[in-house]
């Protein structure tokens, strides 16, 4: 009877080594790419045409949140850890909870809606440039968005005989991207809401606003509508509002381009 050559010799034994060492550096490679996936957090927003995401950074990494490349490791764009400056917040989970991306319908902008602060949100905006996103002018650098909300709580202090050096305290500075309308126009709110002590009881004064945000294709914006909403019609009602306003704008909208069409027809 034939033996197999191989067996109990040392080239049997440095088959099983070759087969050991193999079968390692699979499992090593595969236990690799599954802890590369396992830090990389799962994208929480995905922009129209599917190349860009939003999501947490990486372990490491400099920002609580990122734009990148769908399905890549590669960062684009940081949106940096200095936007919150409320540590609670950020120890309680809050921060990172609120935070979200509004895409615009051609990919081409967001609006990031952040929490900075305990009693102050806020929204940036970014436009793509080739393959770089760009951060655009503030909200609150336009006078056009603050002046309306001073105005209005300026009068609801009137109302109530506050002093006009009076001050109170805030309870909220809010302003959230809610839509974008198309591609060049946003859909803003913003409300404002402070504390005064008035004869031992705390009263309240706010101010609420839509604004229509409308872009260049340089990045500029510029405001194309203003409404004021009373306070206390947009509790409970803050969504229907928001559609009313929507659907308005788009009406609008669609006057200009029929006329506009009309006349270029003549």
């Amino acid at each position: 009877m034939k033996t197999d050559p191989t067996n109990n010799s040392g080239v049997g034994a440095c088959n099983h080594v070759v087969k050991w060492t193999f079968a390692a550096v699979v499992l090593l490679v595969a236990t690799s790419a599954s802890a590369q996936e396992q830090k990389k957090p799962p994208a929480r927003s995905v922009s129209p045409d599917g190349k860009w995401e939003f999501r947490a950074g990486a372990a490491g990494e400099q920002g609580d949140f990122v734009i990148a490349k769908a399905g890549s490791d590669e960062t684009s764009l940081v949106l940096s850890e200095e936007e919150y400056a409320d540590g609670l917040a950020e120890a309680l989970g809050r921060a990172p909870g609120y935070a979200n991306i509004v895409w615009a319908p051609d990919s081409k902008r967001f609006a990031f809606n952040l929490q900075p602060a305990k009693a102050y949100q806020t929204a940036q905006f970014y436009q793509l440039d080739g393959n770089t996103w760009r951060k655009l002018d503030s909200l609150e650098s336009n006078p056009g968005t603050t002046e309306p909300l001073e105005r209005s709580m300026a009068r609801e202090k009137q109302k109530l005989k506050l002093p006009s050096d009076d001050q109170g305290w805030p309870i909220m500075n809010s302003w959230q991207v809610r839509k974008w309308i198309d591609s060049s126009t946003a859909l803003l709110y913003a409300h404002r809401e402070k504390n005064f002590d008035i004869k031992n009881e705390t009263q309240s004064v706010r101010a609420s606003f839509f604004f229509t945000l409308k872009f260049d294709p340089a990045g500029h914006w510029k405001l194309a509508r203003t409404r004021e909403v009373v306070p206390a019609e947009a509790v409970g009602r803050l969504n229907e509002i928001e559609q009313e306003e929507a659907k308005g704008i788009e009406e609008t909208q669609k006057k200009q381009a029929d006329k506009k069409e009309w006349k270029q027809s003549r």
